[in-house]
């Protein structure tokens, strides 16, 4: 039989009322100067010692946690700020380059990267950054893929530059998984990143552009 989860239950019930909780470092000082005053000897100030230390250690270590909450709260509050920012990505019927598989995939790419910017500024709606990432990882490397096969049979004078720009784009993205591994950025870094750079910059500008030579003609 368990004999230390019992003990372990009772205690946590005993903190349970708020005001107990908040009071608790309080009255370990209140006793330990109690302890000090009246016995007046070794112990007495022994274990007064030891009570005024151990409220001192629980308002220290409940501030430090108080002021880390905060931070983590700002820094929340304004990751959110630069993702409002970007607003919603609206999808025109001009970025259309007229090969339907390139279109869909452009398309599924602005949609994916408003749901992510619409979970992040939504306070109330978790964001699994990991799954999130790596699907979004996935449906862009398998665009550069398509894209590329797309330029090298319709624009091949052109397909290789194209090809060196995604090139680039994905040693950057490789960049960040490793600085993510090391503890140096975050997934959500990443994923303002790929939204950013990737799907808005990258589409509007550099695809734009092969786009209107094929128009072109």
């Amino acid at each position: 039989m368990n004999i230390v989860r019992p003990i372990l239950d009772a205690y946590r019930d005993w903190y349970k009322p708020e005001w107990l909780y908040q009071s608790m470092p309080f009255l370990y000082i209140s006793s330990g100067v109690l302890a000090i005053a009246r016995l007046r000897n070794g112990m007495g100030m022994f274990s007064g010692g030891i009570l005024i230390m151990t409220s001192a250690v629980v308002l220290s270590q409940r501030y430090s946690y108080r002021r880390q909450k905060e931070l983590a709260e700002e820094e929340k509050k304004e990751e959110n700020r630069e993702f409002k920012i970007l607003g919603t990505l609206v999808w025109r019927s001009s970025f259309n380059c007229g090969n339907k598989l390139i279109d869909r995939q452009h398309q599924a790419l602005f949609h994916a990267a408003n749901k992510i910017i619409d979970a992040i500024i939504d306070d109330e709606q978790e964001v699994d950054y990991d799954a999130t990432l790596l699907k979004l990882l996935g449906d862009i490397q398998r665009h550069f893929r398509d894209e590329e096969k797309f330029l090298n049979a319709m624009v091949p004078e052109i397909a290789h530059l194209h090809k060196d720009i995604h090139k680039k784009l994905l040693n950057q993205i490789m960049s960040f998984v490793n600085r993510i591994r090391e503890e140096e950025a975050t997934s959500r870094e990443l994923l303002r990143f790929l939204i950013v750079d990737v799907i808005s910059n990258h589409i509007l500008k550099e695809d734009l552009k092969w786009q209107e030579m094929l128009k072109n003609g």
